[in-house]
């Protein structure tokens, strides 16, 4: 046992040098990448700096234009969580990344494994005391005592090691920050597949006998084909109510329209699953029939909406709006009015 001890103490050096590189690199390759799209690129800038001047960070490289600022940073693992919190504050994340070893399991595993090597060495120990033992079995339960000792004590180094990192460990970010004014984020259209059904009412504000009716409802096909939202739709919309002794009162409404809507920065930006607020318009027109078949015509219109998604996943979108109904002729005054249509659309 003593020979075994005066061997440990070269071996110790080497072992704890060996540990302390490999910790150090396992130190550095805790990476984070994060990309947001803020509103105020100068302001958001100095809010990043701030951040990390006040968290021991060390900063590598600072790249800053009009449109993009870059920043290679180390900051203590423990400001990673402070990091994310205050990214989220600045604008819109499109990328949040982040690797990192778990050194708690690497204890865990190792203080397993010391406990495995001790029960052994307690079993050749009790079969060292065998007097029957040959000196070849002998030597041999001495060496392996002598390893496991070995191995128990660069365990017990990396233990140490690996909780001397986990308290002082850094990680390496890479914070990439676009003006969401030049480089808007919906730029990059994404294409779907999404048909489905509209129901919509029309409430008329100036309603004129021998023009328009009160009101008209109806449904219309809707089909979105991108993300952002991008779709049109074809429908026809009859009115309530329709007094057919009246043979110059409008009845029926064949709409065709192409809409986009668009979703506000600090409210989800459409990316909840329940209640995305959102702003859109609706440009097409209408042929307007007449109780007497006479004088149909096709009349232009813009709407401006506001609405609200209810539920949204990947393949379901189930929405509702309110806009204000505009053709764009003579029949304005009297075919003016609160639009309200709701949807329901699924990928296809």
């Amino acid at each position: 046992m003593v020979m075994i001890k005066k061997s440990l103490k070269g071996i110790l050096p080497a072992a704890l040098l060996l540990v302390f590189t490999a910790a150090f690199a396992q130190e550095r390759s805790s990476t984070k990448n994060l990309s947001v799209y803020v509103g105020k690129m100068q302001q958001s800038a100095d809010a990043l700096n701030l951040f990390l001047a006040l968290n021991s960070a060390t900063v590598y490289r600072t790249d800053l234009n009009t449109n993009r600022y870059y920043c290679q940073f180390a900051l203590p693992l423990a400001k990673v969580g402070a990091l994310d919190s205050i990214a989220a504050k600045m604008g819109y994340i499109t990328q949040n990344s982040f690797n990192a070893e778990n050194l708690q399991e690497k204890i865990a595993s190792l203080e397993r494994r010391n406990q495995s090597l001790n029960f052994e060495i307690e079993t050749y120990t009790k079969q060292l005391k065998d007097t029957f033992l040959s000196g070849n079995m002998a030597s041999d339960l001495r060496r392996r005592i002598s390893n496991n000792l070995q191995s128990i004590a660069t365990n017990d180094i990396n233990i140490n090691q690996y909780r001397l990192t986990m308290a002082e460990r850094t990680c390496l970010v890479e914070f990439n920050m676009y003006d969401e004014l030049s480089t808007p984020s919906g730029t990059k259209l994404s294409f779907v597949n999404m048909p489905g059904v509209e129901y919509s009412f029309i409430a008329i504000e100036n309603p004129k006998a021998g023009v328009s009716a009160k009101a008209y409802q109806g449904a219309s096909v809707k089909y979105m084909f991108t993300r952002g939202k991008s779709y049109f739709n074809l429908g026809v919309y009859k009115a309530l109510n329709n007094n057919k002794a009246d043979s110059s009162t409008i009845s029926e409404l064949f709409m065709i329209n192409f809409g986009q809507d668009f979703y506000p920065r600090n409210f989800g930006r459409g990316k909840r699953r329940y209640f995305n607020l959102y702003t859109g318009y609706q440009v097409g027109g209408f042929i307007a029939s007449r109780n007497d078949d006479k004088s149909s015509k096709f009349i232009y219109n813009a709407n401006l909406s506001l609405g609200l998604e209810l539920i949204k996943t990947k393949h379901v979108l189930i929405d509702n709006k309110v806009s204000y109904f505009l053709p764009l002729n003579e029949l304005n005054r009297h075919m003016r009015g609160l639009l309200y249509q709701a949807s329901f659309n699924f990928v296809f």
